[in-house]
């Protein structure tokens, strides 16, 4: 007897959403696409340009910093060390003619552990990132000296789902929710109607890093959470196909 399809909600922003449908379909999964937020990019006030071109050590928390800088049509300060949260992010870079430290554990703390953020005191550290979130590199490399400049390039909206389609999917076998940061997670579980919530939490969670497997089980997820080894949806993808 044939094990279910297992079907996945890819709660990704477009193109990033289309792209892990396409590789959820080539695993044998069928995906659910249906976004919970839109992306709205910023550009950097004078202040923080200033600051990202006197840069020593540069870290991208997101491909997206990497598109909205591009998007901004600011050239990227080639004298820095750069630092990417994950693969994703380290190739965005690459394309640009920029090679990236990468953690082997992607997240904020895999980040602290590398040995050229160990020894910061009086260097001026810029952080890439969206508006919110990565608290813990402001505030350690704070304390270790760093002088930290965060500049927020983008934010993340909710959008409203097709509940429809929504309470549908949260009916079926093998239901499985992919989400790619807290954010994404806090979206989907506000655009789940009240009366499907606590459906949604026992479902089986692939998410991209341990912090919002923590995050997920401090909002009360019940389900199976597997973390992925990469920062990708390729990585989201394998944690999915991890889940029982």
């Amino acid at each position: 007897m044939t094990s279910p399809v297992k079907q996945l909600w890819v709660t990704r922003p477009n193109p990033d959403g289309e792209q892990m449908a396409k590789l959820a379909r080539e695993a044998g999964m069928m995906p659910w696409l249906m976004p919970v937020m839109d992306i709205f990019w910023q550009s950097p006030a004078h202040e923080a340009l200033r600051q990202l071109m006197q840069a020593q050590i540069i870290i991208v928390t997101s491909r997206y910093a990497v598109t909205s800088l591009e998007k901004s049509g600011i050239a990227w300060p080639m004298q820095a060390t750069y630092l990417a949260v994950g693969a994703a992010t380290a190739k965005a870079l690459q394309q640009r003619g920029i090679d990236a430290i990468v953690p082997t554990q992607s997240d904020s703390e895999g980040l602290l552990n590398e040995p050229v953020l160990a020894h910061t005191e009086g260097k001026a550290v810029v952080i890439l990132k969206g508006e919110g979130g990565r608290t813990t590199l402001l505030t350690q490399l704070t304390k270790r000296g760093a002088l930290v400049t965060e500049i927020p390039l983008y934010r993340r909206v909710c959008k409203s789902v097709d509940q429809g389609m929504l309470t549908t999917f949260l009916q079926q076998d093998q239901a499985v929710v992919s989400v790619a940061s807290a954010e994404s997670l806090t979206c989907a579980m506000d655009a789940t109607p009240v009366g499907f919530r606590r459906r949604l939490m026992a479902l089986s969670l692939a998410v991209m890093s341990q912090r919002i497997a923590d995050f997920a089980r401090a909002k009360g997820w019940q389900g199976e959470i597997q973390v992925a080894t990469e920062t990708s949806s390729g990585g989201l993808i394998e944690a999915a196909k991890a889940c029982q």
